[in-house]
């Protein structure tokens, strides 16, 4: 048996593009480093993180509509190259003395990077089955795994994870650069149905910005949520599920690829309260399993629900699965760990099942599919509290050395560096900010009525859009 080097080249590119993408559009809400800055300008940076993954968005589809209409796909691959040069200039950029200012630029030029990589993956390997399913893998096991990263006291970055990996930027940039050279001329990027790409970009951004301004709105709800609170939630819920299906319905009658749109807004609701718990078991109380493990488990999860969606009725499953997730928030919470685990996996399961089921063959609805679980602002909102930011103020005096805490979430080290009697302060602000308890039980009965609602929608559309299996 021969082995197509130029193809499996391709396949790599796509699997690393998708990761790094991820990772890059892929927003937590929660920091934890030392910022010295004004409340204002805190407040201000954190809001600016949600907005660029917006941004980002709406540049990956908008990529992915000119690649298809250039038909190169070797300039898609260069749009992949770029993205990644750009991050590996923002992570030579960002330093601890940087910023908030700074900070907020490098994060919308991080997110523009990662939408060019995104949409330059999309048009360069949706054709190829192969890629596909790799690109969808690197992507949504990404999204899922990143949410567990460490809560340790980092160095200041444009994300709350970090900036993404020297391997992996290096790595993407090789094969990136490899499948541009290599890549057949006259291969082309199919052509796409008159209508998508408008259609595409007007539903990314409408959803996107609708998404920003609600979940803002859910944000400023009073903690814990009053009832007034829970009318809002649910208000700005019906209003996404609302703008949703007039969505689906433009995207039908241009390509028949609504339902992806469909599904990726039901893996996101069922991620929900799984983030929920993984913020407050892996951040906060600071006793977690590896990162890398789950990232190992998200990427066997998915894996095996794509390869199990080849039939048509995998979509009821992976539906069910999905919407038993949120379920189960009232039968365990974060302080199980092996359940949490088991969760992840089914949500990872469940993804690779209705996503693998509703494909669409365009890749400009696909990358608006892909971009759906980054945006779904208000869904996050709603599963977590809103973003408490702390300040606390220390002083660094001679004598003695002591360690002081502050409370269970904010610590900070009184230094001596003479050993005499002198007093000199020396006074420094932290900011920190962090993720409250989730609200489970309403949350999770919400997002559950989410997640049967794009089933039903889902299971009522007449539209069959499925790639070729080459």
């Amino acid at each position: 048996m021969t082995i197509d080097l130029r193809s499996c080249t391709g396949a790599l590119a796509a699997f690393l593009s998708g990761i790094l993408a991820a990772l890059a559009l892929t927003n937590p809400a929660r920091m934890r480093w030392p910022v010295t800055e004004p409340q204002s300008k805190i407040d201000q940076w954190i809001s600016s993180q949600s907005t660029s993954v917006v941004v980002g968005a709406i540049v990956a589809v908008g990529a992915c509509a000119y690649l298809q209409h250039r038909g190169s796909r070797r300039r898609a691959w260069a749009f992949v190259y770029s993205g990644v040069v750009v991050l590996i200039l923002i992570r030579f950029l960002v330093a601890e003395e940087v910023g908030l200012d700074l900070l907020s630029v490098l994060g919308f030029a991080k997110t523009i990077a990662a939408g060019l990589i995104l949409g330059g993956a999309v048009a360069a390997s949706w054709d190829s089955r192969l890629g596909r399913n790799l690109l969808i893998i690197g992507a949504v096991s990404t999204w899922l795994a990143a949410q567990s990263s460490t809560g340790d006291l980092m160095p200041v970055s444009t994300s709350s994870i970090g900036e993404p990996a020297w391997a992996l930027l290096l790595l993407t940039l090789i094969c990136a650069v490899a499948c541009a050279v290599t890549d057949d001329s006259e291969l082309r990027i199919s052509e796409s149905e008159p209508g998508v790409a408008a259609a595409a970009l007007a539903v990314v951004t409408g959803l996107a910005v609708t998404q920003r301004i609600l979940s803002s709105v859910v944000d400023r709800q009073e903690n814990p949520p009053t009832f007034s609170g829970w009318l809002v939630m649910v208000a700005s819920t019906v209003a996404v599920l609302t703008l949703t299906w007039f969505c689906v319905r433009r995207l039908d009658t241009t390509s028949g690829s609504g339902g992806f749109l469909w599904a990726a807004t039901a893996v996101g609701a069922a991620a929900t309260t799984v983030f929920a718990d993984l913020t407050d078991r892996f951040f906060l109380d600071g006793d977690r399993t590896s990162p890398l493990v789950i990232a190992a488990l998200a990427i066997i999860a998915v894996v095996f629900g794509l390869s199990r969606s080849r039939h048509r009725d995998r979509t009821i499953a992976g539906l069910a699965l999905l919407a038993a997730i949120p379920l189960s928030e009232w039968i365990f919470d974060g302080e199980h760990e092996l359940a949490l685990l088991l969760r992840i996996v089914a949500l990872g399961v469940g993804s690779g099942l209705l996503l693998g089921s509703v494909l669409p063959s365009n890749p400009v609805a696909a990358t608006l599919g892909l971009t759906i679980p980054f945006t779904a602002l208000v869904f996050m909102s709603i599963g977590q509290h809103e973003i408490e930011t702390v300040s606390s103020t220390y002083v660094r005096h001679d004598p003695p050395s002591t360690y002081v805490e502050y409370n269970s979430e904010l610590r900070a080290y009184v230094d001596a560096s003479e050993p005499d009697a002198a007093f000199r302060a020396e006074a420094a602000t932290i900011a920190y900010a962090y993720e409250a308890p989730p609200r489970s039980d309403g949350a999770a009965l919400l997002m559950c009525v989410v997640v049967v609602a794009t089933g039903i929608a889902l299971r009522r559309r007449s539209p069959v859009d499925t790639p070729s299996p080459d």
